[in-house]
């Protein structure tokens, strides 16, 4: 989409340069009670000349000498070609204007004497003006078409190194997760929990959604919601009676998507570090619509001699850098640890891009 934006500026570039250009000579041509020097053939003869020579120039100039010169350090040849391509235009120019000092003298005489300054700006200063016009704009068109190839070659880059960042993120976040829930699982099969059945049917859908879902940028919200009522659901599978767990989910719009695999780290961390055998616990997860923002929360208890370092934790660093990498600056995360409780808030912005 930007390679055409590009192509169309270039071509409103070119095609406005040359309509402007065209005119130019114009208002350097005299002209005298209302006639124009255009009625000489020998003026035609230096117009026409001058416009084939100098777009001959701005393209040669564009397209060979900055490419194979200039951007390869022969500034000194570069330059000693456009001082040639100059004197070869002036001494073409006034060859042309010497066999046509008669015309030109017979043309004044019979249309009255003309006005003086056009006659000086165009003998004289009219072919530097152009010149130097087809110069300056046929290196500055290039110039800019440079640079905006060194943006989008930097953006790609960006964008590649963006994306292997994020799969390595990712990958991070599978293994990690899954760690934990086959632990879970294992200590169900060694109790010998009947339970243990279903937990297996909880971890094969998990496990579907990690292979599936979890290497596309973004995910449908429902599908993420989905995801973590397994996941809940296999932590109350494995959990005490000790241990209440409430997920707390708004009317979530098709069209609303977030990146996968995103909330499931804070989760982990409050079973991880708020869930005991010995004392009742409350784990309390919720997901809403809040405007144009998706808020996530998830408070857990904080147990005695349980120092749960903010936002040092792998998984919990993971969550932020990719936050960073998809969200930018439309986020919002605090981690607070108050009157006992661990908490999470999360706000995301519900970007057009992404909805």
């Amino acid at each position: 989409m930007e390679t055409g934006k590009n192509k169309i500026l270039q071509l409103v570039f070119n095609l406005v340069f040359w309509a402007c250009f065209l005119m130019l000579p114009f208002l350097f041509f005299p002209f005298d009670r209302g006639q124009s020097a255009f009625q000489s053939t020998r003026f035609v003869e230096l117009y026409i000349f001058s416009i084939l020579f100098l777009v001959a120039f701005f393209y040669v100039n564009s397209g060979i000498l900055i490419p194979k010169l200039l951007g390869k350090r022969k500034a000194l040849v570069y330059f000693l070609c456009v001082l040639g391509a100059f004197l070869l235009y002036l001494t073409i120019f006034y060859q042309i204007w010497v066999h046509a000092s008669e015309t030109i003298a017979g043309f004044a005489r019979h249309r009255g004497k003309p006005r003086g300054w056009r006659w000086f700006y165009f003998f004289r200063l009219g072919p530097i003006v152009l010149f130097l016009l087809a110069f300056t704009f046929s290196s500055v068109s290039k110039l800019i078409a440079r640079w905006f190839y060194a943006e989008k070659i930097k953006e790609e880059v960006s964008k590649q190194q963006l994306q292997t960042e994020l799969s390595l993120l990712r990958s991070q976040v599978n293994p990690h997760f899954l760690f934990n829930t086959l632990n879970s699982i294992y200590a169900l099969t060694v109790s010998g929990s009947e339970k243990a059945s279903d937990a297996v049917m909880k971890l094969s859908g998990i496990m579907r959604y990690t292979l599936e879902e979890s290497q596309s940028e973004y995910v449908p919200l429902q599908n993420e919601v989905n995801f973590i009522n397994n996941y809940l659901e296999l932590q109350r599978i494995r959990s005490t009676e000790k241990v209440q767990i409430i997920f707390k989910v708004d009317t979530v719009s098709e069209q609303i998507k977030i990146a996968p695999l995103l909330l499931i780290p804070f989760i982990e961390n409050a079973f991880k570090f708020g869930v005991s055998a010995r004392q009742n616990t409350l784990i309390e997860v919720g997901i809403r619509i809040r405007g144009n923002q998706l808020v996530f929360t998830c408070v857990n208890d904080l147990l005695p001699k349980v120092n749960v370092p903010e936002g040092t934790g792998t998984g919990i660093v993971n969550v932020r850098r990719r936050l960073d990498l998809l969200y930018k600056k439309n986020y919002q995360l605090q981690i607070t640890t108050t009157n006992h409780k661990y908490r999470v808030h999360l706000e995301l912005d519900i970007i057009p891009e992404v909805a």
